[in-house]
């Protein structure tokens, strides 16, 4: 199930790992805004391009497993209550 990219919205974050040179990370963080899926995907050594088809890889995994789709069944049953 391809996930479309008008529904992910897609954020680099560098995160401070130490002082002095290369003392940033970079992380891609995808969220699934119809789902509320998030995930983070670390610096590959590929490059950012493939950090992002890695994190949307991850986000239709998730889809395809219905996980997702368990736990909103049960946040949904809880406030019936």
């Amino acid at each position: 199930m391809p996930v479309e990219l008008k529904d992910v919205h897609i954020r680099v974050i560098d995160q401070r790992i130490g002082m002095g040179v290369g003392g940033f990370d970079t992380v891609i963080r995808a969220y699934h805004v119809p789902t509320g899926i998030l995930v983070e995907v670390p610096k590959g050594d590929r490059g950012q391009y493939y950090d992002r088809q890695t994190a949307l890889e991850m986000i239709e995994y998730a889809l395809a497993s219905g996980h997702y789709r368990a736990r909103a069944l049960t946040q949904e049953g809880e406030g019936n209550g």
